[in-house]
């Protein structure tokens, strides 16, 4: 019996944080599968009505969804791409004790994810802005009229300058995460590399990319979850505008949740696209750790 005390004191240590737990996470999400089998305004549920699996029957038909699914795909793929691209660069350079002023560019560099998402927004709106805007009116003053374009009217262009702001706004985080794993690779590994006479590039791709390999892993785990239900900046900047292409599945879910130009409330509905985003998520988060699973570097 005297073996089975340590588990017990484990239990009764855990309980409080597992109640809370269950109570505010897997309660609600539990409840959130059932509410999607429902067609509910999300005002008295004893009016709701229930329609089993029709609002997964249009989510699948959904093309306005599909469309705002694959805003989600570019951040994730073409966002990540860039994101990744200049955090690593960053990391690498930022590492040597010889670059001077390097604490300066970490702070610049990090500054923007101290601020909120709709700080974030807020502020490039207004650079972006038409008329007065940083961006239009710094091209018009250098004799570039015929770039100075209203980005976030245009079809073309508004979705890539959000992306270009959420990158902006968490590039100094990724950058942060992979300079402590640069950081924790021992220094013999260069000092050997230097002796043999490896070029700054070839120490890069052949000792710290390899030994970066599993905060890698992880940060761009964190980038696809993040990427997959993005929310807030996108809505802050643009509320879908314009005519819904610059949704992501999580504003467009939010839009029938609590509609914005209409009374039409569909919660059943929006939770239906919540669960199903959670779906997708759940899924292509377990592929990639599928993909990328192997043993931890030992150094």
């Amino acid at each position: 019996m005297d073996r089975w005390r340590p588990r017990g004191f484990i239990l009764l240590y855990l309980a409080p944080a597992a109640l809370v737990y269950l109570i505010f996470y897997i309660y609600p999400a539990a409840d959130a599968f059932r509410i999607s089998l429902y067609r509910w305004t999300g005002f008295a549920f004893a009016n709701a009505e229930f329609i089993g699996l029709a609002n997964f029957r249009e989510v699948l038909r959904d093309e306005q969804l599909h469309l705002a699914l694959s805003n989600n795909l570019k951040l994730l793929f073409g966002g990540g791409v860039v994101c990744f691209g200049l955090a690593l660069f960053f990391a690498a350079a930022l590492s040597h004790a010889r670059i001077k002023g390097a604490g300066y560019f970490k702070t610049t560099i990090f500054g923007p994810y101290t601020i909120s998402a709709v700080g974030v927004a807020l502020l490039w709106s207004f650079i972006y802005n038409p008329s007065w805007g940083l961006l239009n009116v710094s091209l018009r003053a250098v004799g570039l009229d015929s770039l100075a374009k209203p980005v976030l009217a245009l079809k073309n262009w508004a979705f890539p300058a959000v992306i270009f702001v959420i990158v902006w706004h968490v590039l100094g985080f990724y950058m942060m995460l992979l300079l402590a794993g640069v950081q924790s690779i021992p220094s013999d590994y260069y000092d050997a590399a230097q002796i043999d006479g490896a070029s700054e590039v070839q120490t890069f791709f052949y000792i710290t990319l390899p030994l970066l390999r599993d905060v890698l892993i992880i940060a761009i785990l964190y980038w696809i979850i993040g990427a997959l239900k993005h929310f807030g900046t996108a809505y802050a900047m643009t509320r879908g505008r314009p005519a819904g292409l610059t949704h992501t599945v999580s504003t467009y879910l939010y839009e029938w949740a609590l509609p914005y130009y209409s009374s039409n409330y569909r919660l059943g509905y929006a939770t239906a696209i919540a669960v199903a985003l959670f779906v997708v998520v759940l899924a292509m988060s377990a592929m990639y750790l599928r993909v990328t699973s192997r043993e931890a570097i030992q150094y």
